[in-house]
């Protein structure tokens, strides 16, 4: 009897075992990917797509699992409470409707159900699985990589488990910007600026061959609703003085030997990518500018404050890191323009940043986010040279400065400003060691039509012997200097001279000449 059983048991073992190799036959090759890289700035990076072969599946489904790791949320498009996405499993490569499975996305995990197999071999492609990937820790050497584990399972196939596979690489998508050339930091308070050359100009650097992407680069396969944008940039000004206005490259193309092309944005929404809107930019009455040919466009700013939006409109080149140079042309009118302390500034940066929920594609602020020194608004400016000055011994010298700036003349000719105020900042030189120097010293704010005067021993100390430069941060300075020994004594002596004002051409910052007659400038 015990042998019976012993027969009836193996009996049962062998045909449950024929049974289960009956019910699934099917074996998963290895996945195979394109290995890509992934923008370090983006919340909604796409994977590359990834084939499955399965392979000895009998006519009938299976079911697949995709699991990313590290655990990036994933991001994909989804249409429908219950999380079906943009995500497809596509048999043999079809497109349309033949047999595509939309995947449901749960945190780092998407899955397929009922994914048609043939008897033979067949190719899954799994496209559209878009990432978190500003999760990633973005390191300067060996880059953070992001990989993929397939899980088959269903009614044609055993469970089974692929190996972890890399499927991409993070890294900065926008280079740190740059500046070429030096900014300008003229004397645009004391005279007209028309945007005839640029004030400075931004270079949008990829940081690898194709980071930045048209919309149709931007969107996944197999779907109609794509990307809602493509790549977009942002440019914000800070520090720009009031009565500046300031102006845009409309189309920037790459630098050679690059092709692909950038678009200023007019829509309202280009930092939200509330739409696919691509609309070049335009200005009514704006200025001529030869280098553009595409012309250019009129940037709003409030409170010192503006962004300009770009797009990239024309695929860059496969395997070149492009550049794009935006160039920016400021006008303003003399006198209109207050001098500034802090230069002008450009900060640049993907966009949108912090789209809505299904907006593709959508970055942050990253270490790729960049702020640059642009120009600055200089002071009108006149230098004064006292050459002798001594309260020393006896001596005392007396000092006037006059701001000659408001006067019953009218227009003062093209480059003159309006009435102007500010301060001077004396400069005192009695001896080759800096140190053993005065410190240097700042008047009161001297406005137009009116004099300052003051002894040297108020702002120099006392027993000092030398020379003192003045340096205005206004036009049409003008300086007296009354030496005076034992005054109000019976040996009393004075003397006074009219303080030189440097040789200079050109406005502030004055450009100094080494020869050639002192000018007054008034």
């Amino acid at each position: 009897m015990a042998d019976l059983k012993i027969k009836l048991g193996l009996l049962a073992s062998v045909a449950a075992l024929c049974a289960s190799s009956a019910f699934g036959q099917a074996t998963l090759g290895t996945p195979t990917v394109v290995t890509g890289f992934l923008r370090a700035e983006g919340k909604t990076e796409k994977l590359p797509t990834t084939q499955v072969n399965v392979t000895g599946a009998v006519a009938g489904t299976v079911d697949i699992t995709v699991y990313v790791q590290p655990q990036l949320t994933i991001t994909s498009k989804t249409y429908s409470s219950s999380n079906t996405s943009e995500v497809y499993a596509t048999p043999n490569g079809c497109v349309g409707a033949c047999a595509s499975v939309s995947g449901t996305v749960t945190g780092s995990t998407v899955s397929f159900t009922g994914i048609p197999t043939t008897a033979t071999t067949t190719q899954i492609l799994i496209d559209n699985i878009r990432v978190d990937a500003t999760a990633l820790a973005v390191a300067s050497g060996v880059p953070t990589a992001v990989s993929e584990q397939v899980f088959l399972q269903g009614a044609s196939a055993n469970p089974l488990l692929s190996q972890p596979f890399t499927v991409a690489y993070a890294l900065n998508g926008l280079s740190a910007a740059t500046l070429t050339g030096t900014p300008v930091v003229s004397n645009t308070v004391c005279s007209d600026v028309t945007p005839g050359a640029p004030q400075f100009q931004v270079n949008l650097i990829e940081g690898f061959a194709k980071a930045f992407k048209t919309v149709g680069e931007e969107s996944g396969t197999n779907i109609s609703a794509g990307a809602n944008s493509g790549t977009r940039f942002a440019i914000t000004l800070n520090n720009v003085p009031a009565n500046v206005k300031v102006y845009a490259s409309l189309g920037v193309t790459a630098a050679a030997p690059g092709i692909g092309k950038l678009t200023m944005i007019s829509s309202a929404t280009a930092d939200t990518a509330a739409g696919n809107n691509v609309t070049a930019a335009t200005v009514t009455g704006g200025p001529s500018v030869v280098a553009e040919p595409d012309g250019v466009g009129a940037v709003t700013i409030s409170s010192g404050t503006g962004t300009v939006y770009y797009e990239l409109t024309v695929g860059a080149a496969n395997g070149t890191i492009e550049s794009y140079p935006v160039k920016f042309y400021f006008s303003s009118s003399k006198g209109a323009v207050a001098a500034q302390t802090a230069a002008i500034t450009a900060t640049t940066s993907f966009a949108p940043i912090g789209a809505a929920a299904n907006k593709v594609p959508n970055f942050v602020n990253g270490s790729s986010t960049t702020t640059l020194t642009g120009p600055t608004y200089g002071p009108c400016a006149t230098y004064l040279l006292f050459p002798y000055v001594t309260n020393a011994a006896g001596f005392e010298t007396g000092i006037a400065i006059s701001n000659t700036s408001l006067d019953n003349f009218g227009s003062k000719g093209a480059s003159s400003a309006a009435t102007q105020s500010g301060t001077c900042t004396l400069n005192f030189y009695g001896s080759s060691t800096a140190s053993s120097n005065p410190a240097a010293a700042t008047t009161a704010s001297i406005a137009g039509g009116t004099v300052s005067p003051f002894t040297l021993t108020s702002v120099a100390g006392a027993n000092f012997t030398g020379y003192m430069i003045a340096n205005c941060g206004f036009q049409y300075a003008h300086g007296f200097a009354y030496i005076v020994y034992n005054f109000g004594t019976s040996s009393g002596a004075a003397m006074g001279y009219v303080a030189s004002p440097f040789n200079t051409t050109g406005t502030s910052p004055r450009t100094l000449v080494t020869n050639g007659a002192e000018v007054l400038g008034n």
